[in-house]
C-alpha cells in the first residue's frame, strides 16, 4: 500500500486511481475538442443569422466541471455545449431554434447527423459521442450567465444557467483547498500524482456515477441522471479533506433524507432555485424508488469498507461498486507506482511501525528488492 499508516489514506489513492481510470482518455477528449471547434466554427461562420451578433459558444456539464466518466457498454458520452447570445433580441424561442437547425443543416456532414431534441439539437458521432447543442439569450445585462432557452414543448422560453452552475460546482469543491492525498505525499516527501489536479468532491462525482452505470446496467429504465447525482453531491459536500469521507458523507446524507417518510428528497437547481431537477419524481415516482434503492445499497455497501475486513474482501466490495477491470488496473496503477519508488530507494519502511515511508524519515530502513522469483536482494 502507501507510506501512510491511516487506512483510509492508502484507500483514498486507490479511489484516486479509479476514478482516473474511468474519466475520458486523452484520445476520446481531443477528438470530442476537434469536433466541438468544427462546430463552432461552422455556426461563427453563418451570415444569414448568427454572425451579427456577439455571443460565446462554450461547453457545459460534466466536460466543463471535469467530472466525465467513459460510459459503459454501448452507451455514448454526452458533449453539451451552449450558443450563448450575449444580448437580449426580439426573436421568438421558435426563430432561435429554427436558425440554429438551418445552420447545421446546411453542412451535408452534419445534416445526416442531426437529431431534434426539445431544447436542443443533437449531433449523433456514430458510436463514439453526441453533441447537444443548446441555443441560448442573455436574460438581461446584468447577469452574464443567465440565459433563456427555448422549450420547442412549451413553444416558450425557459431560464437557464449552466454556466453560473459550473461556477457553484467549482466553489463547492474548492471548500477544501489542500486534499488528503497531497497533504501525505507533501508530508512524506513524495511526488504528487494526479490527484492534484482533481478535488474530492469532482473524484468523488466521478466514482458514484460510475457505481450508478453499474448498478443500473442491466434495466436503465428509471436510471438517476448525472444532474441530480452531481447536484446532490455538491449541494450535501461539506469540505472533507479526503474522497472516502466525501463519499460517506454524501451517501450518508442521502440515506437520512429518503428514510424521511414526509416528504421526498428534492434536488432544486442551487443557481436557479425554481427548476427543480426531480419534478420527474412526482409525476413518474418509480424513478425516486429506483433511486432510493440505488442510493441505500451504495450506503450499506459503503459502510463494510469502515470495518477491518481485509484486503481481499475490500477488494471485492470496491469491484462490485465501480467494475473488476477499473479496480484492477487501479490496483496495478498503484503497485507500479511503488515498485518505482523502491527501485529509485526512495522508498523505506519504517522499522517501528512497519509502514512505508520516504527512505530520509527517521527510522526508516530500505526495502530488500524482490528478485523474479520471489526471494530478496541486497
Amino acid at each position: 500500500m502507501l507510506t501512510i499508516e491511516n487506512k483510509y489514506t492508502q484507500i483514498d489513492d486507490l479511489l484516486d486511481k479509479m476514478a482516473e481510470e474511468i474519466q475520458l482518455d486523452s484520445t476520446r477528449y481531443e477528438r470530442m475538442k476537434t469536433s466541438y471547434e468544427a462546430v463552432k466554427n461552422w455556426i461563427e461562420g453563418d451570415e444569414l443569422f448568427f454572425h451579427p451578433y456577439r455571443y460565446d459558444v462554450y461547453p457545459h456539464g460534466s466536460v466543463r466541471i471535469l467530472t466525465t466518466v467513459k460510459p459503459i457498454g454501448k452507451d455514448e458520452f454526452d458533449l453539451d455545449i451552449v450558443i450563448h447570445l450575449k444580448s437580449t433580441t426580439p426573436h421568438t424561442p421558435q426563430r432561435i431554434y429554427a436558425e440554429l437547425k438551418r445552420r447545421i443543416g446546411e453542412n451535408e456532414k452534419y445534416r445526416g447527423m442531426m437529431e431534434l431534441k426539445n431544447r436542443c439539437i443533437r449531433l449523433n458521432y456514430a458510436g463514439d459521442f453526441h453533441m447537444d447543442i443548446l441555443p441560448g439569450i442573455q436574460e438581461s445585462e446584468y447577469d452574464q450567465n443567465r440565459i433563456k432557452v427555448p422549450d420547442r414543448e412549451l413553444g416558450n422560453w425557459v431560464s437557464s444557467n449552466p454556466r453560473g452552475y459550473a461556477e457553484w460546482f467549482f466553489g463547492q469543491a474548492n471548500m477544501v483547498k489542500v486534499s488528503l492525498l497531497e497533504k501525505a505525499f507533501s508530508a512524506e516527501k513524495l511526488p504528487i500524482d494526479n490527484f492534484k489536479n482533481k478535488k474530492p468532491l469532482q473524484r468523488a462525482v466521478q466514482l458514484i456515477k460510475r457505481y450508478r452505470d453499474i448498478y443500473f446496467i442491466k434495466d436503465d429504465t428509471y436510471k438517476t441522471s448525472s444532474i441530480i447525482l452531481t447536484t446532490i453531491a455538491g449541494v450535501f459536500y461539506s469540505g472533507e479533506e479526503s474522497i472516502f469521507e466525501t463519499i460517506d458523507k454524501i451517501i450518508t446524507t442521502i440515506r437520512a433524507k429518503v428514510n424521511e417518510p414526509i416528504v421526498r428528497l428534492k434536488i432544486v437547481n442551487p443557481v436557479n432555485p425554481n427548476e427543480d431537477f426531480t419534478d420527474k419524481w412526482d409525476t413518474e415516482p418509480e424513478y425516486y424508488t429506483e433511486f432510493k434503492k440505488f442510493a441505500i445499497h451504495l450506503y450499506n455497501e459503503w459502510q463494510k469498507l469502515k470495518n477491518e475486513l481485509g484486503v481481499l474482501e475490500e477488494g471485492d466490495i470496491m469491484k462490485g461498486l465501480f467494475g473488476n477491470e477499473t479496480f484492477v488496473k487501479a490496483q496495478t496503477n498503484q503497485t507500479l507506482f511503488l515498485e518505482g519508488l523502491r527501485k529509485q530507494r526512495d522508498l523505506g519502511i519504517n522499522r517501528v511501525s512497519g509502514t512505508l515511508t520516504n527512505l530520509g524519515s527517521i527510522g526508516a530502513s530500505t526495502i530488500k528488492s524482490n528478485t523474479f522469483y520471489g526471494s530478496t536482494v541486497e
